[in-house]
């Protein structure tokens, strides 16, 4: 009978000891699965240190499913006959309104299982979208869409195709073709829960060893606690990043304003809107320089324009050159210097969303 071995990183570990094993392998099977298999006079201890050189491995095997998977290699009849329902209900919808609002004119819209291509318009302006669309998020599904109804007006890529797509994308063509390219078609973003916590407070741990390692005091006085966490949760505040199902980072998005911001030494704000404030982004060692906060600062522009919201403020320690670098590519202005209720501070970044 197989045992399940719960790794911290990796998650539940299928442990397979057998007579007729006479070596130890590891496999990732197309659901993400991991299965540790060991002859029997091997120790378990032994089969783990196996695993521990592994990991890495795994991880990037997850990964490679994880992509085949986008391109409909791993899914089911089942599952494909889901996404078929779910594109006709949502994405000839989604069509018409895009091209009421950008004043496009189109033919009929079919659903297809295309795992070669997202769409494709046909020379009388006739769409053909693939049903794998609806494993994007949903900007980047209208990034398609409005790709192909750009393609009713120049049938090509040419040099005004692309100047096109830009303006009904409100300039943000090279942003979203590299979003739909990148990883970010494989994150999954959602609210944390309770039962997130004991995973969170790892990542948590992660980035105060990282923040440790650089010299960077940050986070090194057991901030952020479990309590608060929890209140992030609780209060709906806490989002979740899962790659491949496995949760891979954490941050806070709050809109009730932050109290230290009331004071700002420096230029100051670069107005006094409502904003979003961005809070303890955590993200796992194994992941890191994946992009993934880049990401997680998009997703936070989204959950903004949801709401109508204009202003992203956000902080962070003077030491932290990798994220104040982030912010400068991301657009954000360096306003000044805030003081945490701990007496500690914080550089102050601002950013007018688009």
């Amino acid at each position: 009978m197989d045992k399940i071995y719960k790794h911290p990183r990796l998650g539940d570990i299928s442990l397979r000891q057998r007579w007729t094993t006479s070596r130890i392998s590891l496999s990732v099977k197309p659901s993400g699965e991991v299965r540790l298999s060991y002859p029997r006079l091997v120790s378990t201890a032994k089969a783990l240190r196996f695993l521990e050189e592994k990991v890495e491995w795994v991880l990037q095997m997850r990964e490679k499913i994880a992509e085949r998977a986008m391109q409909g290699a791993d899914y089911s009849p089942m599952q494909i006959e889901a996404l078929r329902r779910e594109a006709k209900r949502i994405l000839p919808a989604m069509v018409e309104r895009l091209a009421r609002q950008h004043g496009f004119s189109y033919g009929r819209v079919t659903i297809r299982a295309t795992r070669s291509k997202w769409g494709c318009c046909t020379s009388r302006n006739n769409l053909s979208l693939s049903l794998f669309l609806m494993t994007l998020p949903t900007h980047l599904q209208e990034f398609v869409v409005l790709h192909e109804l750009c393609h009713t007006v120049h049938h090509n890529h040419s040099a005004e195709f692309h100047s096109l797509l830009n303006s009904v994308t409100g300039g943000c063509e090279k942003e979203l073709s590299r979003q739909l390219k990148g990883i970010r078609k494989n994150l999954r973003f959602r609210k944390g829960d309770e039962n997130d916590l004991e995973r969170i407070m790892e990542l948590v741990s992660d980035a105060q060893g990282w923040f440790a390692k650089h010299g960077i005091d940050q986070w090194q006085d057991g901030y952020p606690t479990r309590e608060l966490i929890s209140s992030d949760i609780s209060h709906s505040n806490n989002y979740v990043v899962e790659l491949n199902g496995v949760v891979t980072a954490t941050f806070v998005v709050s809109f009730d304003g932050e109290p230290t911001y009331s004071e700002i030494k420096g230029r100051g704000w670069l107005n006094e809107n409502h904003y979003a404030v961005v809070h303890r982004i955590a993200v796992a060692d194994e992941c890191r320089r994946k992009g993934i906060a880049k990401e997680i600062l998009y997703y936070t522009e989204e959950l903004c324009r949801e709401r109508g919201i204009a202003d992203i403020r956000i902080d962070t320690h003077c030491d932290n050159l990798a994220m104040r670098s982030l912010l400068k590519k991301m657009g954000y202005a360096h306003c000044g210097r805030i003081t945490l209720t701990s007496g500690a501070f914080r550089e102050a970044y601002h950013k007018e969303v688009k």
